[in-house]
C-alpha cells in the first residue's frame, strides 16, 4: 500500500513541475524538464530537490520514456556540486507556536478564496499534529487515523506508524477533511500557507508553516500531564528524549487532543530521555535504551509513570512476586 501511495506521491510532485514549464509556456521535453530542474535547484533544499528529480524520473518512466527518464536520474544538484559557488537554501525558521487569531485569519483567508483543501489541510494538521510527508499516507476508519510514519529506521522494524484516536469528531468530517487535503501536493499547500503568509503579514520575518500546528501539538501535549510514551507515540517519535525538541507546555492553549487507541503498541517506543537520579539532585541519561510497555488499564496508579525509576521498580514488584 505504501509503495502505492508513495507513487501517487511522485505523480503529484512531476505534475505540479510540469505547471512549472507551462506557465513559463515552455514545451514539455525531456530537455526542458533537465534544464528546468537544474535552473530552479537554489529554489529548493537538496533533499527535496533529490525527491523531485525521483519524482520526475519516475512519471517519464511510467510513461513509457525511459531515456527521459535516465537523463533526468543522471542530473546532479549544481547547488551541491564541487565547487559550486551556489548558495544552499537554509531551512525555513520555524514559528513553534500558532496564536488563536493567525489560524483564524489563515482560515478566512482561503475560505474567501473557496480554497476548501486548504482549511481542510490547516484544521487536519491541528487536530493531528503530523508531519507534512506524511499526508499522502493517512487513512481514515471511523474516528481513527492510522499514520503512515515519515521516520524510519532498523529496516522498517522500529518506526513511527501510529492510530490517532479523534473522539468528538464524526467519522464523516474527518473523511472529508482528509479527503480534501489529500487533493493537492503537500508541496503546494505548503507554497499556498507562505504565500497567505506573505501576504497577511509582510512585515513578520517567520511566518506559519504546518509544522506549526506540530510544535503546538507537542506544547498541547506537554501541557496535558499525558505520559511521555503516549505523547511520543501520538507524535510519531521513535524514542522519548525527542519529545523535548517539539513544543513548550506554555504555549498550550488547551483544546481537543488526539489519543492512543486501547490497543495501541507502545513497545518499540525506547525510552532515552534523561530522569532524576537516586539522590534526585541530577539528571541522568540510561546507559541502554530501555524497551518500556505501558500499564494496562486499571493497574495501580503508582505503577502508571514512566521513566527509568518507573521501569526497575516495576521489574523489582514482578522479581518480588516470583520469589514468593
Amino acid at each position: 500500500r505504501s509503495t502505492d501511495k508513495t507513487k501517487i506521491e511522485y505523480e503529484k510532485i512531476a505534475k505540479h513541475f510540469y505547471i512549472r514549464l507551462e506557465r513559463k509556456c515552455i514545451k514539455l521535453s525531456a530537455k526542458n524538464i533537465s534544464d528546468e530542474l537544474l535552473a530552479c535547484a537554489p529554489e529548493y533544499r537538496p533533499a527535496y530537490w533529490r525527491r523531485l528529480r525521483g519524482a520526475l524520473a519516475h512519471h517519464q518512466r511510467t510513461l513509457g520514456y525511459d531515456d527521459a527518464a535516465t537523463r533526468i536520474l543522471a542530473l546532479h544538484n549544481p547547488v551541491t556540486a564541487k565547487g559550486s559557488t551556489l548558495s544552499v537554501k537554509q531551512k525555513q525558521t520555524r514559528v513553534k507556536s500558532i496564536a488563536a487569531e493567525d489560524e483564524t485569519a489563515l482560515i478566512d483567508y482561503f475560505n474567501a478564496r473557496n480554497d476548501k483543501c486548504m482549511v481542510a489541510a490547516i484544521k487536519l494538521f491541528k487536530l493531528t499534529g503530523i508531519r507534512p510527508t506524511e499526508l499522502a499516507g493517512v487513512t481514515v476508519d471511523s474516528n481513527r487515523l492510522t499514520v503512515i510514519g515519515a521516520k524510519k529506521s532498523h529496516h522498517g522494524t522500529r518506526g513511527a506508524d501510529r492510530v490517532l484516536q479523534l473522539d468528538g469528531i464524526t467519522a464523516l468530517t474527518l473523511y472529508m477533511l482528509v479527503t480534501l487535503a489529500q487533493k493537492v501536493n503537500v508541496g503546494c499547500l505548503q507554497d499556498k500557507l507562505r504565500a497567505a503568509g506573505k501576504n497577511l503579514w509582510p512585515k513578520r520575518k517567520h511566518l506559519p508553516t504546518f509544522y506549526s500546528w506540530r510544535h503546538q501539538m507537542g506544547s498541547e501535549l506537554k501541557a496535558s500531564g499525558m505520559g511521555r510514551l503516549q505523547i511520543a507515540y501520538l507524535m510519531g517519535h521513535q524514542a522519548t528524549a525527542s519529545i523535548d525538541r517539539y513544543g513548550n507546555r506554555k504555549s498550550a492553549k488547551g483544546g481537543r487532543l488526539p489519543s492512543c487507541p486501547a490497543d495501541a503498541d507502545l513497545s518499540h517506543i525506547r525510552v532515552t530521555h534523561s530522569v532524576r537520579s537516586t539522590d534526585n539532585k541530577n539528571y541522568i541519561q540510561p546507559s541502554t535504551p530501555i524497551l518500556v510497555v505501558e500499564p494496562n488499564e486499571g493497574s495501580n496508579a503508582k505503577d502508571k509513570s514512566t521513566g527509568m525509576a518507573a521501569y526497575i521498580k516495576r521489574n523489582k514488584q514482578k522479581d518480588d512476586g516470583l520469589s514468593r
